[in-house]
């Protein structure tokens, strides 16, 4: 197995791992609404941590940027639209289905789209070659597992609260939830093509003297710096309706928060920056394979952490059971994926 490709699947497992851990922080916050948080998060992990990255590693950033056709800039740009509206939607989703429902649903939904999706836009030859029919069967686990997940996490919201079921936090039916649940994890996957469908950026980032470890330094930062748009837009809308705006200057705890928000953006952008180096390292199959092992890895951490919290604490053991079976098919997806493509 080349070892290339072997470095390629451990740096997007590590990428999955900093991925599912980047929200920890949000629980040791005082005195700030989600939205403050949030806003603070997106401006470090979407604009400052980016364009910062992109600044060090791209000589000449702004001049190629400058001399850039729109035709460079648009994949991204589009690309990083469409992510920062899915990640609206999510919290919308969330809202209106509970937790357990919502972040099955979502992590499925991504599961298929960003594994399918790049494997038929960037290499649909290898679809039915025992590479692709390999890589779908490790899909397969994937959602089996989240699937199991997620059952087990309704009847563990069901068992520890003594109630029949989560109640939505927003208005609307259960299916519309799915619905934006169902849209939001397909769209959420929509950054993976500002990274694979600017190649023309990423080769002039190259003729100006990038080193190819930082070549999708430059795609990352036009993809988020779009994504941040939608994010502030909904941030800014939470703090006006909840009149919360406040609370980011008087809440006593601005250093603190602060610092757990740019936490949260060193674990979410390192995450994202090391899918894209696991993508380059694992060639053609790079965006498909290092999508399945980023979402896995991302789904075992996020679970594996909430478990340490004490968050299964009173569910039964069949409902333990479950939980534990669908992260073993996740870990079993992993091993496919690293010894069956390479």
């Amino acid at each position: 197995m080349p070892e290339q490709y072997l470095a390629g699947v451990f740096i997007g497992v590590a990428a999955g791992f900093a991925n599912g851990s980047f929200a920890l922080p949000l629980h040791y916050g005082r005195k700030w609404q989600w939205e403050n948080t949030w806003v603070v998060f997106s401006v470090l992990s979407q604009v400052v941590l980016p364009w910062g990255v992109a600044w060090l590693a791209t000589p000449h950033l702004f001049a190629i940027l400058h001399g850039s056709p729109w035709s460079f800039l648009l994949p991204g740009l589009i690309a990083g639209l469409i992510w920062g509206v899915a990640q609206v939607m999510y919290g919308l989703g969330l809202a209106m289905v509970g937790i357990a429902v919502a972040n099955s649903v979502v992590a499925g939904m991504a599961a298929t789209v960003g594994t399918v999706g790049p494997l038929l836009a960037y290499a649909p030859e290898k679809l039915l070659t025992r590479t692709g029919l390999v890589l779908l069967a490790s899909l397969v686990l994937i959602v089996g597992g989240i699937y199991l997940y997620g059952k087990a996490g309704l009847r563990k919201e069901k068992e520890t609260a003594g109630l029949a079921g989560p109640k939505p936090i927003v208005g609307g039916s259960f299916r519309t939830g799915m619905i934006i649940c169902l849209t939001c994890g397909a769209l959420g996957t929509a950054f993976i093509y500002g990274l694979g469908s600017s190649t023309s950026l990423l080769k002039a980032a190259a003729a100006a003297g990038t080193r190819p470890v930082f070549a999708a330094c430059i795609a990352w930062a036009v993809t988020f710096g779009a994504g941040f748009v939608p994010n502030l837009t909904y941030c800014l809308y939470k703090m006006s309706k909840n009149r919360s705006a406040g609370a980011l200057i008087h809440s006593g705890h601005f250093l603190r928060n602060s610092f757990l928000a740019g936490l949260m953006a060193v674990l979410w952008f390192g995450g994202v920056s090391m899918y894209g180096v696991a993508a380059g390292k694992i060639g053609r199959l790079g965006p498909s394979v290092g999508f399945g092992l980023f979402v896995s890895a991302t789904v075992l951490s996020a679970n594996f952490l909430g478990w340490l919290a004490g968050e299964w604490k009173g569910a039964s053991s069949s409902t333990v059971r479950s939980f534990l079976a669908g992260m073993l098919l996740i870990v079993a997806a992993i091993v496919v994926i690293a010894l069956g493509v390479g």
